[in-house]
């Protein structure tokens, strides 16, 4: 009992105690046993993360965050990644609550989807990153979609631009769809034409909407293209087509990537604070683990920044 006192840093345990054994324990090469721990009732200082995709720029920024926070606090993560499958996530979630990690940071695949109703709420808990769950209620971190997409759009149209087209990627995300709804909300109110979103599912579908835009009559004077992966189609589908970004069309993306400055021209997007995102969801998450914070379920937005670069039109003296 002592040991485990000073182990836990018990107030019941005078230093002198405390220091015999932690000598103890340096000379036998003592490590406590987690199962044991876990079977006890202690928590076993480890939470679990399930992200889409780990290969993904913003994802994996997010992984890096999380697992800082966590390990500054004495916790261990546990990565998983679901490929944006319902099956695969759900499978992940179980195994993590059956071999009970204290929290589970989640990335949902869809969050509409019924079985998120009955993982919520309970034991252990749960903190959404990024993307909320829409049937049922708890604590997310996510940023401003649609005031970011309206500072795109609208930077867009400073520029002098009329038909404004918007290209996204997963667009039956919540995420996705905020950002839509952003770029909708801005042609309204600058009483431009709004034409209906291009679903984008591979660099292909990207070649071929544009090699038909471009070939009609009203083609388009810019693209806001919602996330990184329509960006990255579209910018290598112009690129195929021999169509310059910043001159013969302009571009803002949302989701800004780190090599974007390394494209000529370089891309103005939309940046996400994706580190602080995980480091705020973690802290959340930590706070429920130890009980310091028992209040409704909190729903956190980041501010999301416009970085200025070539590829809409802007000169590079007028970035600086």
């Amino acid at each position: 009992m002592t040991v485990s006192r000073a182990i836990n840093g018990h107030p019941y345990v005078t230093p002198e105690t405390a220091k015999k054994i932690r000598e103890a324990i340096r000379l036998l090469d003592y490590r406590p046993n987690h199962a044991a721990r876990i079977l006890t009732g202690k928590h076993s200082r480890s939470i679990g993360l399930i992200v889409p995709d780990i290969s993904d720029t913003f994802f994996s920024v997010v992984s890096h965050a999380v697992q800082e926070t966590a390990r500054a606090h004495g916790y261990l993560v546990w990565l998983a990644a679901s490929n944006e499958d319902l099956s695969i996530e759900a499978a992940q979630v179980e195994t993590m609550t059956h071999h009970p990690v204290d929290g589970i940071l989640l990335v949902p695949c869809d969050s509409r989807n019924p079985y998120l109703k009955a993982i919520v709420g309970g034991t252990p808990p749960i903190v959404t990153v990024d993307r909320p769950i829409e049937v049922a209620t708890t604590d997310s971190v996510g940023v401003e979609n649609r005031i970011g997409a309206r500072m795109a759009v609208e930077h867009l149209i400073e520029h002098g631009n009329k038909r404004i087209l918007c290209m996204a990627a997963n667009a039956h995300l919540v995420t996705i769809k905020e950002r839509i709804a952003g770029y909708k909300e801005s042609m309204r109110k600058a009483r431009l034409p709004c034409s209906k979103e291009f679903v984008l599912k591979s660099r292909a579908s990207a070649k071929s909407a544009l090699s038909e835009l471009f070939s009609s009559r009203e083609r388009p004077d810019a693209l806001f293209t919602a996330n990184n992966a329509s960006t990255i189609w579209v910018i290598e589908a112009l690129r195929e087509l021999n169509i310059k970004m910043g001159k013969d069309i302009a571009l803002v993306g949302f989701d800004d990537v780190d090599f974007f400055t390394l494209i000529t021209p370089s891309v103005t997007a939309v940046r996400q604070p994706a580190a602080e995102l995980g480091n705020v969801a973690v802290r959340r998450l930590l706070e429920r683990v130890n009980g310091d914070f028992k209040g409704s379920a909190v729903r956190t937005i980041l501010p999301v920044t416009l970085t200025v670069r070539e590829s809409c039109g802007c000169m590079r003296s007028a970035q600086e």
